[in-house]
């Protein structure tokens, strides 16, 4: 019964304030101009995290890697590539690497890919079974791969 009522005074007063705000209508009341916020300035240095390759990562131009390609890669549908596509090197699970330990990041390989040239917003990026799949959806385009058995698989789709 108690919270009825806290709930039936809580409606009343919603109804009243809304009420007297229809009649009355908004206040334009002067107010003091508002300061903009300074910026935060920390006197203890910034700590630095090294970037650990994670499977899926954004592909990055193949003219700014410095990274050995991997030598076991299949294509497939090469002639579903896009037109005028961009070579871009992305990092994957190595195929060849056993999983000792289920908590740590897995090794990973970098493959090229042919992606679509000037794509309007980031590709939507899956990975599934801990970097064993990958794929790149550009929209039109797609590009799917997989690393297992030893073997870096990548299939293009339109």
């Amino acid at each position: 019964m108690k919270k009825l009522v806290c709930f039936a005074l809580a409606v009343m007063g919603v109804l009243t304030a809304s009420a007297a705000f229809a009649i009355e209508g908004p206040s334009l009341t002067a107010q003091a101009p508002l300061q903009p916020v300074p910026d935060a300035v920390s006197s203890q240095p910034v700590p630095s995290f090294s970037a650990r390759p994670v499977p899926g990562q954004a592909p990055i131009p193949v003219e700014s890697a410095g990274i050995p390609l991997a030598q076991c890669v299949k294509y497939k549908d090469k002639c579903k590539i896009a037109p005028c596509a961009v070579p871009m090197v992305v990092l994957v699970k190595d195929p060849c690497a056993k999983c000792t330990d289920r908590c740590a990041t897995p090794p990973c390989v970098a493959v090229e890919i042919c992606v679509p040239p000037c794509s309007t917003c980031p590709p939507k990026v899956t990975c599934r079974r801990n970097g064993e799949y990958v794929k790149y959806d550009f929209g039109k385009y797609r590009v799917e791969i997989r690393s297992k058995n030893g073997v870096v698989r990548v299939d293009y789709d339109a």
